[in-house]
This record gives C-alpha cells, sequence and structure tokens, in this order.
C-alpha cells in the first residue's frame, strides 16, 4: 500500500482501542498502510499509537465548514447520529484535503484476517464500493434477517470504499443524511440511502461479490462457514477477509452457534485485551452482573 491510500475511522474517545485493534489486525497483514481516526469528542487526550492519525473533529468543522454545517444539527447525539452522519464529510476530507486517492471507512468493531488489497485494485475501475449484508433470501430459513432487508437496508454502511472521483457521490450522501436520519417508516440513519447509490450512480458503484467481506451475525445462512483443511472459509472456497463483531455476532460465536468462528473470536478479544485490560464482551458483563445479584440476593437472606 502506498501513501495515496488510507483506512479510517470514527469514533468517541473511549473507543480508541477498538481502533487500536484494527489497526493490529491490518498490521499483521499489509507491511506499510496509513490509518487515520476522527475522534468527535473534543476534550479527551489520546496517547498516540504507532502511526495513526488522530483528527479532531474542530478540523472537520473549520476546512469543511459548509459540509458540517448541514450535519451540526445532529451534534447532540456524538455517539450515533453525528458520527454516522460524518462518514461521507470524513471521506470527503481525507480524499480533497488529505490527499488520499483511496479510502476505507471501518467501523470500529471490524477485524481483519487476510489480505483486502484486492479491494484497493476495484477502486482503479469504479468510484465506490459497497458490501452486501447477505442476509437470508428464504424467509422461511431465517425470517428475522429476511425482514431485515426492507427495513435495515441492502449493503452495510460499516465498510465503504472510495476514491478520488467519488466526491459526488459523497456530496450526495451528505445531503441525505441531512435530509433525516431515523429508524422509521422505511429510513434507517445512514444505511439506508446505500440502496440508491448502484441505482442513481451506476457507472460508479461496484458491489463486493467476494462472500469474505464483512462476516457477522446477519449472514450465517448465505456465507456458510465451512472447515476446510483446518482453515475456516466461506460457502467452501471465500477466505474470512474481515469480520464485523457485532454483539449479536459475538453472542452466537460464544454460544457455540456460529462456533467455527471461535478461534477468530479468540484472537480478536485478546488484541483489545491487549489495549484495554478490563475489557469484556456485552454478553460477559451480562453474565457478571447477574452473578454480581444473585450473590447479593443470598448474602441479603443469609444475614438479613
Amino acid at each position: 500500500m502506498n501513501n495515496k491510500q488510507t483506512f479510517c475511522t470514527i469514533i468517541t474517545s473511549n473507543y480508541f482501542f477498538y481502533a487500536k485493534a484494527i489497526y493490529d489486525s491490518l498490521a499483521e497483514i499489509i507491511v506499510d498502510f496509513n490509518f487515520n481516526v476522527l475522534v468527535v469528542d473534543e476534550d479527551i487526550d489520546l496517547i498516540e499509537y504507532k502511526t495513526i492519525k488522530i483528527i479532531r473533529l474542530n478540523e472537520i468543522k473549520t476546512v469543511l465548514k459548509s459540509d458540517y454545517s448541514m450535519i451540526q444539527k445532529y451534534e447532540s447525539d456524538l455517539e450515533s447520529n453525528l458520527r454516522w452522519a460524518l462518514k461521507p464529510v470524513f471521506l470527503k476530507y481525507l480524499l480533497t484535503i488529505r490527499g488520499y486517492d483511496k479510502v476505507f471507512f471501518l467501523d470500529p468493531d471490524l477485524y481483519f484476517y487476510s489480505d483486502p488489497s484486492f479491494l484497493l485494485d476495484i477502486l482503479d475501475h469504479r468510484d465506490v464500493i459497497l458490501t452486501p449484508h447477505w442476509r437470508s433470501k428464504d424467509p422461511f430459513l431465517d425470517a428475522s434477517n429476511f425482514n431485515c432487508l426492507f427495513t435495515e437496508g441492502l449493503y452495510n454502511a460499516g465498510f465503504f470504499g472510495c476514491n478520488k472521483n467519488a466526491i459526488n457521490v459523497l456530496d450526495w450522501w451528505l445531503s441525505v443524511c441531512s435530509y433525516k436520519m431515523e429508524k422509521e417508516e422505511g429510513f434507517y440513519v445512514d444505511q439506508i440511502y446505500l440502496n440508491l447509490m448502484p441505482i442513481y450512480f451506476s457507472s460508479q458503484v461496484q458491489v463486493i461479490e467476494h462472500r469474505g467481506c464483512n462476516i457477522s451475525n446477519w449472514n450465517r445462512v448465505e456465507c456458510e462457514r465451512t472447515n476446510i483443511d483446518n482453515e475456516v472459509l466461506i460457502n467452501n472456497s471465500f477466505p474470512i477477509v474481515f469480520i464485523h463483531y457485532t454483539n449479536a455476532t459475538i453472542k452466537l460465536i460464544a454460544n457455540g452457534i456460529d462456533g467455527l468462528l471461535e478461534p477468530q473470536l479468540n484472537m480478536y478479544k485478546q488484541t483489545l485485551e491487549k489495549h484495554n485490560p478490563e475489557f469484556q464482551f456485552a454478553h460477559e458483563n451480562a453474565i457478571i452482573k447477574k452473578d454480581k445479584t444473585i450473590i447479593s440476593k443470598i448474602f441479603y437472606k443469609l444475614f438479613k
């Protein structure tokens, strides 16, 4: 990878250890790469980590003032709506102000396991790349995820690639995000708008066919996990490129329902714990809380 290409994510400062984990996963695969992190809360000092470039929200407000003003109304919700609506602005910043030719946005809960460089090659021919959710197309096999195709979008906004020719697409995405960031009446914050990109920007958008990208709880039916010669493949042929570790994904793996991904989950957790020794997954915290409640009740009965 050269200096004209970068990965990026957007976080609140308490999620910086997640950004470090993504960085470490990429560093195991790629010799040289750029990683930019936009931090949306201004008051927390962060200790720099390796070659991660930390960018503060105030810089975006200053250099892309007009663009930012379109979504400034979401500032009361830093962790969700503002952070999501900032994606097209941050990508535009990296392409126009920082001078990158190709940029990949990553949700902070992604983790890489094999080389994503082929995705960069796609951006030599198309300006935008999207990853389908690959939710079940059969409602009788997985009704919940089939239904989500109509409510949460066909493509996942946790991974988005674009090049410097995609400014028109980013400007449109920003405009519709400024219009509405809701989860009702057919809208689903920034993500549902991706449904329209392959239609209205058909000559610029490429939908990724590689089933090893964005593995998560929602695509267990269409992206079957198989063990071939001690390697986990998707649909018997695709190596895992990156996993999207939603809470539901983690819980399914930990409970053995998606058990073939347990080694990958263990690797992910070890990396997170390296940067945050007290870290626990949400379901582990729930178990600990439940155990403490039970113990408290026992003590209350014994000593009341």
